[in-house]
């Protein structure tokens, strides 16, 4: 449903509109719900070629849903397509299941030293979803934990995947794909969301506040509570933000995670790119301020009698706990995971926070930071949205399982 958003313009048309684009004015247009569009003709001018239009009449004939002689209607009138419900609904079906797959990215004879190397770069990042139908596309990207590569390559292949092209450009769309993917998650969970508490379901975002929020929120959705060990591809794409390109799980990744969130936002934000929390703490890149909505929340370890241990850690602020004097904090390495965690004081006094060697280890607030020259608006600052009762009610907010944090939380 998040590719038919996309590509219907958000549910409002069955056929592209007239554009300056090929597709756009050409005979065999993009239609239906997933856009059939057929083939480029030999001059490359416009999509005159029937291609799937003649393929999807001719699975309809094989299969006995249409008279033989039946089996060319879409060639003549592809406006059916898009006119009838039948078939605006059944083409795109048809195009999710049968016609489109991922290709194997085999080499084949001809290929140049450049095909050959973009052919095994694919391969590698998409093992998991090699020659599978996009509908089966979607069960791998629940399956394999790294939902939004295979949804990334799902988008790539419905757009139209060149082969000279690796991870760039983006398919069409690609920020109102995501947006549209994770509100279908947040609203199609309805054992937990809805039948069980018949409450009218709150939507979840960060928009219009800290734009790196709305990234971590998103990080969260789809990785949150998972040990670090099983989300270690997309650990290691952290760490390319904080500069450890090549380093895993087993590395500290909290301040990655936070410069990953910082240069993957929209706008993007220029981040220390740096896997160590200390460097976080009066950067050039970053400027001192009071807490608020998606603040950088600097900590260091510390003794029980304040000395520092030469450790630390860092999240983002999220939101306040009325029971007690503490904040939320959204963060990478949290729990070996990325989680919401309820145990940081904003008051500069030192709390627990795990045990080391039979030696427990405190945490102290050095201070909160924001990119340098961003404005924090009326709406970034924490208001009564952002207080809540327990832990528990705010990751039932974000569909997160509360972690036990009874014992302490690492941050290695």
């Amino acid at each position: 449903m998040a590719q038919v958003n996309a590509e219907t313009g958000f549910f409002k048309l069955s056929q592209e509109k007239p554009s300056k684009y090929k597709s756009g004015t050409s005979f065999y247009k993009g239609r239906g719900l997933i856009q059939l569009t057929g083939n480029l003709n030999k001059d490359g001018t416009a999509y005159s070629v029937p291609g799937p239009y003649k393929k999807y009449g001719k699975y309809l004939a094989d299969n006995g849903y249409l008279k033989k002689e039946e089996e060319g209607i879409f060639i003549t009138n592809p406006d059916l397509i898009s006119k009838d419900l039948h078939y605006a609904i059944d083409s795109a079906g048809w195009e999710w299941e049968i016609f489109k797959r991922v290709s194997t990215w085999g080499d084949k004879k001809d290929d140049s030293a450049v095909i050959k190397q973009i052919k095994a770069w694919k391969r590698e990042r998409f093992s998991k979803g090699l020659d599978q139908s996009l509908n089966r596309l979607a069960l791998v990207m629940e399956e394999s934990g790294e939902e939004e590569n295979y949804f990334w390559l799902q988008s790539k292949i419905l757009n139209g995947y060149s082969p000279g092209h690796k991870d760039k450009p983006d398919p069409h769309g690609w920020e109102k794909r995501k947006e549209g993917l994770r509100k279908l998650k947040t609203w199609f969970k309805y054992d937990k969301a809805v039948c069980k508490g018949e409450k009218e379901l709150e939507f979840i975002s960060g928009k219009g506040r800290a734009p790196w929020m709305e990234t971590a929120i998103q990080e969260i959705i789809n990785y949150g509570g998972k040990h670090e060990k099983a989300i270690d591809k997309r650990i290691r794409e952290y760490h390319k933000a904080g500069g450890l390109s090549g380093s895993g799980s087993d590395v500290a990744w909290c301040a990655s995670f936070v410069s990953w969130c910082l240069e993957n936002s929209t706008p993007k934000f220029e981040s220390p790119h740096s896997a160590s929390s200390s460097m976080f703490f009066n950067h050039s890149t970053l400027e001192p301020c009071e807490a608020f909505f998606g603040a950088i929340a600097v900590f260091s370890d510390c003794y029980s009698n304040g000395k520092m241990k030469g450790s630390g850690h860092i999240t983002l602020v999220y939101g306040k706990l009325l029971d007690k004097n503490t904040y939320i904090g959204l963060g990478g390495n949290q729990g070996n995971m990325i989680t919401l965690s309820p145990n940081y004081k904003f008051d500069g006094s030192t709390f627990y926070s795990y045990t080391e060697k039979g030696i427990k280890i405190y945490k102290k607030l050095r201070g909160f930071f924001k990119p340098k020259g961003y404005v924090i608006k009326e709406e970034d600052k924490l208001n009564k949205n952002d207080e809540y009762a327990t832990i528990n009610e705010a990751n039932k907010k974000l569909n997160q399982k509360t972690q036990d944090t009874s014992k302490g939380e690492s941050s290695r």
